[in-house]
């Protein structure tokens, strides 16, 4: 049999896409966390049978309908269940965990991320995209400030709720957190139990700028001890701590969120610097220098949201984050307000 130079190029061509179009769909699934694009994701579910009839290990089952990267609708079947303590209770929309099995997540772009959490709104009001967006910042902050942080991936959601006879759509803007599993690869670390620690266990470096961080946003709600509000890996025989779930944060200021009494605060925006004392002091001036030295980034962030939050928001987070500066910047502040009032 005979070929021409047009059929042989043909050949050519299919051969090296058939080489390569395995290579091309590896790429794109793993695309979730390594940039922000326009995901949409569409969900529909009885309120009352996912927050009544779920816990830390029941799920119940749900389809999700999702934009892929080429631009088309797909959908696959999930399991979703609701997490957190205090946003469970006070919340209409609650805090969710997804999990898809392997065979669903096959070629599509949540192929290496099967287990996820889904960060939405607590309230129906008119303005309850803001509180997203401003939780979602603080951890575009945390991305500037640590090489270990959890990846997150802005979405559009549709919740459609089945409540009885009737079907109630909800569009908000939510996003999604990559599971713990994940970051520990990255580090080339381990996952640690959920069990009660030493906060002494936890690397001075790691230690220190958790405490910073949270000072920073305003954050109180977190125990290193108790692995309250922290995700923590095993790394050189040392912990590593990564802060998330900044609702309760001056940063956010979320109307339902209550000073810890435990402080004696009147607000969550009052800052409290809760770092232990028995920590390297070259390691508290490094970070103090670091986070210094990344201002300009954190302000990139912050003017990053302004079209997302309301003009008075704006102002008050700039001041709120220039606040934490002023202090950083000062010898006098920054031993007063830190150095001097950690614990131990």
């Amino acid at each position: 049999m005979r070929f021409n130079k047009v059929s042989t190029k043909t050949i050519f061509l299919f051969i090296i896409f058939l080489i390569i179009s395995p290579v091309i769909s590896y790429s794109q699934n793993g695309k979730l966390f390594s940039e922000d694009f326009n995901l949409s994701m569409e969900m529909t579910f009885d309120f009352k049978k996912l927050y009544k009839n779920t816990n830390d290990s029941t799920y119940i089952k749900t389809n999700l309908k999702f934009s892929s990267i080429a631009g088309t609708i797909d959908s696959m079947d999930i399991r979703i269940r609701v997490r957190g303590n205090f946003r469970k209770k006070i919340c209409y929309f609650k805090p969710m965990k997804i999990k898809i099995k392997k065979k669903q997540a096959e070629n599509t772009i949540f192929e290496k991320n099967r287990t996820l959490k889904l960060v939405v709104p607590c309230q129906n009001g008119k303005n309850k995209d803001e509180l997203i967006y401003k939780e979602l910042m603080a951890y575009k902050f945390y991305e500037n400030l640590s090489d270990i942080y959890l990846k997150t991936q802005p979405i559009t959601l549709k919740i459609t709720e089945i409540k009885g006879s009737k079907r109630i759509e909800h569009t908000m803007f939510a996003f999604l957190v990559e599971d713990n599993s994940k970051v520990a690869k990255r580090a080339e670390a381990k996952k640690f139990p959920n069990r009660k620690v030493s906060a002494l266990a936890i690397s001075d470096s790691s230690a220190i700028n958790f405490a910073f961080f949270s000072y920073m946003i305003g954050n109180t709600d977190w125990s290193l001890a108790y692995q309250h509000n922290v995700e923590m890996l095993y790394l050189n025989n040392r912990l590593i701590a990564i802060p998330y779930d900044f609702d309760h944060s001056g940063l956010v200021n979320a109307n339902y969120a209550k000073p810890n009494p435990v402080l004696g605060t009147t607000s969550v925006t009052e800052r409290v610097y809760r770092g232990l004392c028995k920590r390297d002091p070259n390691i508290f001036e490094g970070i103090r220098q670091h986070y210094i030295n990344q201002y300009d980034k954190i302000q990139s962030v912050i003017n990053g949201f302004q079209s997302n939050i309301s003009e008075k928001d704006y102002n008050r987070i700039s001041k709120y984050i220039e606040g934490f500066y002023k202090i950083l910047r000062s010898d006098d502040l920054f031993k007063k307000n830190i150095l001097d009032k950690c614990r131990g």
